[in-house]
């Protein structure tokens, strides 16, 4: 799909909610809280989306592909913070919270317990990635529409909203996938 990166921006932003997240009230739900940082960028005039591979070391969801984000910690103050610093740590790009224009709904993992909140940021380029290897093993630079085409349901326990996406060898599924399906859903 052909769009321009203001019309793209226009699909998305209404689909947007505030950046402020009742931590407290969340807190309530018995989850676990974390956020994540969907990272659109565009380069060659097409939008594309970072995604990372997580290290095969780690406790939760090892090997899976996710957003880049984690848990929060009370130093963070705030969910954006967490997916900021998290971002930071992870893959070495920092941004700053005028940089974040909204987050799309919460969504939960399947298996662990995890509420999290997704924070949306645009860039018209992206920085050379550092990652940190005990929690990521490869940073994923993939067009966003090519990887809508690899859109399927599947079901999972009794979750109505189980999708995947393949993107070449990868299967992303359980919360990232969801949180890519909102993302899908401004455009079809």
């Amino acid at each position: 799909m052909d769009i321009d990166k203001n019309l793209f921006k226009k699909k998305i932003i209404p689909k947007l909610s505030k950046i402020e997240v009742d931590v407290q009230l969340l807190k309530l739900s018995g989850f676990t809280l974390s956020s994540v940082l969907v990272i659109i960028h565009f380069r060659d005039c097409e939008p594309k989306i970072i995604l990372t591979k997580r290290s095969s070391l780690l406790k939760h969801h090892k090997n899976e592909i996710s957003f880049p984000g984690g848990t929060f910690k009370e130093t963070d103050s705030s969910l954006l913070n967490t997916a900021l610093r998290e971002t930071k740590e992870e893959i070495g790009l920092n941004f700053d919270s005028n940089e974040i224009l909204g987050c799309f709904q919460t969504v939960r993992t399947l298996t662990s317990n995890f509420a999290i909140i997704p924070f949306v940021t645009f860039q018209d380029s992206i920085t050379k990635t550092n990652l940190l290897i005990d929690e990521v093993s490869e940073v994923l630079d993939i067009p966003v529409f090519d990887l809508f085409k690899g859109l399927s349901n599947f079901k999972y326990k009794n979750f109505s909203d189980s999708y995947s996406f393949r993107y070449n060898s990868e299967i992303i599924w359980g919360a990232t996938a969801r949180i890519l399906k909102q993302i899908r859903d401004c455009f079809y």
